[in-house]
């Protein structure tokens, strides 16, 4: 719904003016109509602009009456009217053959006639026209907002925009893969988009571009859509914050009424009886991650609520529980209670591992350590099970590094090994290792050398040493230690030791 040039020669006081050149351009919207009459008027032109002159002052100056006619084009302007009878007389040949080739209207204005009954006209067609727009747009907003309250729906939304265009409408409150969108060649598929935020998009059938009015209507849809989108999220958020409220106590450890807890868990679906797990998901190095990355506190925040949604929706996928787990976030560390026993089919392997490349996505390489605690029968032990988890966390990195998963039944070696202190270790058979001035070439040639089975040859290899070197080392070691390291006993002694050493 725009004023064209098109529409401006159609008025009854301009049916004399004459198109003579740049016919193809009398689709050029005109929101404006300017008079001018000075010779660098070409240095004020505006975007929609119909300027009108008798070209007085640039009557013998053809190189300035191209410029004008450039400089308008350049500017988007909508055309150029001039009065060619008063002044410059007969229509320059150059100023036609220049405005056909940039298909910019050209019009000889009849001499005889005031401006005032030229640009009356057309103001008064452009402030019409603007009213007619406003009218159609409050009417199409005042049905598609009735529809939004009255049905909550956005397929009621689709439907009423359907009505209004008269063509097949679909909204998709959700984002839509590159395969889905370029499947849709019959339709105008439009984002709907509020600040950098996807909500989604409305897919509109047609083969050929929509008008200004339908895309006002379009203009709507998308905001009522975006706010149905916002709403349920929220209502979501609220029914998962609620969800975490009642984890947080589980695993608080304080004092609460159990019976009440019950309570809370059944209005969720979640149940309380049968064996349990806790299993905790910690971000390697966030804080790290969001000074290299330079992140605001709102980017941080919108991070951490994806990274939420990620563990969320992937165990809510493929743990095959249904709803039947909770879920706290605190800070970048996500923790899960979840069923767990013989009956409950969690591949927590493949679970971790999705999570994992989501996450990587999300953040560019971004790795996450995770632990799992051991079954519990009674919802009495869940805090305990929660420290648990929280503690092999920290072993974990010790142990393996970041991006690892750990299993509380795969590490409880490791839990009575990290309870061996320092001065536990400088009364142990490993002490004159320890105090030795090459303790870490000892320390790596001992570990190195249990880790391949008593294999020297094997050993000397990994360490890119000659086997003779391997051998004296050793020696040197069993002087250091008073006793040779033939038995086996004394070898997983010195493999518990050398492991105590490093969760130190």
């Amino acid at each position: 719904m725009a004023f064209t040039v098109k529409d401006a020669l159609a008025l009854d006081n301009l049916k004399s003016a004459k198109v003579v050149a740049g016919l193809n351009g009398e689709d050029r919207v005109i929101q404006y109509v300017d008079i001018m009459e000075t010779p660098d008027a070409y240095k004020w032109i505006r975007k929609n602009e119909l300027i009108i002159t008798t070209g007085y002052t640039i009557r013998e100056d053809l190189d300035a009456q191209l410029r004008l006619a450039r400089q308008a084009w350049a500017d988007d302007a909508a055309g150029l009217a001039i009065k060619f009878g008063r002044y410059i007389g007969k229509v320059p040949s150059e100023m036609i053959e220049l405005c056909n080739r940039l298909d910019f209207p050209l019009i000889a204005l009849p001499d005889e006639i005031p401006y005032i009954d030229i640009t009356h006209p057309i103001m008064t067609g452009i402030i019409n026209l603007q009213a007619e727009e406003l009218a159609y747009s409050d009417d199409v907003y005042k049905k598609l907002t009735k529809v939004a309250l009255e049905t909550n729906s956005i397929e009621r939304i689709a439907e009423e925009l359907s009505g209004i265009l008269g063509k097949e409408v679909h909204i998709y409150p959700h984002n839509l893969s590159k395969e889905a969108l370029s499947s849709m060649d019959k339709f105008k598929v439009f984002p709907i988009m509020i600040k950098s935020s996807n909500y989604g998009y409305i897919a509109v059938k047609s083969l050929i571009p929509l008008t200004e009015k339908e895309m006002i209507a379009i203009e709507h849809a998308k905001v009522l859509a975006a706010l149905q989108r916002i709403n349920y999220e929220l209502a979501t958020e609220s029914h998962w914050n609620e969800r975490r409220d009642l984890l947080d106590d589980l695993i608080s450890g304080k004092p609460v009424n159990w019976d009440l807890v019950s309570a809370r868990a059944a209005e969720f679906g979640f149940s309380l009886e049968g064996e349990k797990c806790v299993c905790i998901i910690d971000i390697d190095r966030y804080s790290a991650y969001l000074l290299r990355n330079k992140l605001t506190e709102r980017e941080s925040m919108m991070f951490r609520r994806s990274f939420y949604h990620i563990v969320q929706d992937t165990v809510r996928v493929y743990g095959h529980i249904g709803l039947n787990f909770l879920t706290a976030q605190q800070n970048d560390k996500i923790i899960l209670l979840c069923p767990s026993g013989d009956d409950i089919s969690m591949d927590w392997d493949k679970i971790l591992r999705i999570i994992r490349e989501k996450l990587g996505k999300l953040g560019n390489g971004v790795t996450a350590t995770c632990a799992i605690s051991n079954d519990v029968k009674n919802i009495m032990e869940i805090p305990h099970a929660y420290k648990t988890a929280q503690h092999l966390i920290t072993l974990s990195r010790k142990i393996y590094g970041e991006g690892h998963t750990i299993r509380q039944k795969d590490a409880e070696l490791y839990l009575i090994l990290e309870k061996i202190d320092s001065i536990s270790l400088s009364n142990s058979l490993l002490a004159p290792v320890l105090r030795s001035k090459k303790k870490d070439e000892y320390l790596l040639t001992l570990r190195t050398y249990l880790a391949c089975d008593s294999n020297v040859s094997e050993a000397a290899e990994k360490l890119f040493i000659h086997r003779n070197t391997m051998q004296y080392r050793l020696k040197q070691i069993e002087k250091l230690i008073g006793q040779p390291m033939d038995s086996a006993e004394t070898k997983t002694l010195l493999w518990l030791l050398l492991k105590a050493h490093e969760l130190l």
